[in-house]
């Protein structure tokens, strides 16, 4: 089909489809990046990859038909990259960063960009740098990342450490809301 996929094993994403992993009901989940202005009100239709989209639709309908016909239905396979049983609630705090969701290789959070004006650029976050810890919470993983969002607070400062270039720097970051 001319996609180029990158398999992620982690069950424990971000994403609509883990509410069904962590109720046993297996998932197939299909992503195709972030750029700075994904999940904004500036993430309009011409950013959009029509041609692309179109592939992955068609992929994703061929491996459904595919489950569908099966006599059996797909094996539910547990991940082990993340804990159980840690409900998350919802985290409305905001900090204008774009997790690179699938980067491999990556200890921590490689953020390919940042939101024009968000709290992130104004801490002087920059597309590139990775995230390696959050209010003292070592990040190694967008799991991880996820997790420490929840613990902040709405116009609390708090303190991020990214790499950059092989250094470690700590700024202060300010969450603000997601409304």
């Amino acid at each position: 089909m001319g996609l180029a996929i990158t398999p992620v094993t982690s069950s424990y994403l971000p994403t609509d489809a883990t509410v069904f992993y962590l109720r046993g009901v297996p998932i197939l989940n299909a992503f195709t990046g972030a750029h700075p202005d994904y999940h904004t009100p500036r993430d309009t239709a011409d950013k959009l990859n029509y041609p692309d989209a179109a592939k992955i639709a068609r992929l994703m309908g061929l491996l459904t038909r595919a489950l569908a016909l099966r006599a059996e239905p797909p094996d539910y396979i547990r991940a082990e990259d993340a804990p159980v049983n840690r409900p998350r609630r919802t985290s409305r705090v905001y900090l204008g960063t774009v997790p690179d969701y699938v980067a491999e290789g990556v200890t921590g959070v490689r953020l390919p960009g940042v939101v024009k004006g968000g709290p992130a650029e104004a801490a002087g976050i920059e597309g590139g740098d990775i995230i390696v810890e959050l209010t003292g919470r070592e990040i190694e993983t967008i799991h991880d990342y996820s997790y420490a969002l929840d613990a902040l607070k709405i116009g609390e400062p708090a303190r991020m450490v990214v790499e950059r270039g092989g250094e470690r720097i700590s700024v202060e970051i300010t969450p603000a809301s997601r409304e």
